[in-house]
């Protein structure tokens, strides 16, 4: 048994408990869109990732498809979108019970926050940005327009879509 103190113990790990491990590169939310496409989109807008009752959401009416309804949180109020439809893909998030949604935050004078519902959060990915390929040929052509890049993980390209595309195409859609 060791002579030592639980409080030594602690303070002797303290070093390594605050050090970083992170991986190098950019972080980036991975994400399933829809049942045959998983894809990225970065964490510099992230603001947070929730999982919703269908209930927390208010339907608006007279609003596109895409258009899923109203919600709060952290006393703010903002409208949710099925991400996949509004890329113009198959949705099944046609009244699921939950939601899956992403917030993010536009970087304007006055910020706005946006909920992208997907199917499902994976989790967190870092990439360099060399691993990011510039090219599409890879990735469905309806969503072409809305990444900056594709990445090869597992013998699977995972697009990276971009949040102002998304953006420029919520604003043509309101």
């Amino acid at each position: 048994m060791s002579n030592q103190s639980v409080a030594a113990k602690v303070q002797a790990n303290l070093p390594e408990l605050f050090k970083s491990n992170l991986a190098p590169g950019n972080a980036y939310i991975k994400f399933q869109l829809t049942s045959d496409i998983t894809a990225l989109l970065s964490t510099d807008r992230v603001e947070e990732s929730l999982i919703v009752k269908a209930e927390q959401i208010t339907t608006l009416p007279s609003m596109p498809k895409s258009a899923i309804g109203m919600m709060a949180s952290r006393d703010r109020v903002f409208c949710v979108f099925d991400l996949a439809q509004l890329l113009t893909l198959p949705s099944k998030l046609i009244t699921p019970r939950q939601y899956q949604i992403i917030v993010l935050q536009t970087t304007d004078q006055t910020p706005i926050q946006v909920g992208l519902a997907v199917n499902s959060v994976q989790g967190i990915m870092r990439l360099a940005t060399k691993q990011i390929s510039s090219s599409t040929d890879a990735v469905s052509p309806q969503i072409a327009p809305y990444i900056s890049g594709a990445v090869n993980v597992e013998q699977t390209t995972i697009p990276v879509l971009e949040f102002e595309r998304i953006l420029q195409a919520l604003e043509t859609l309101l």
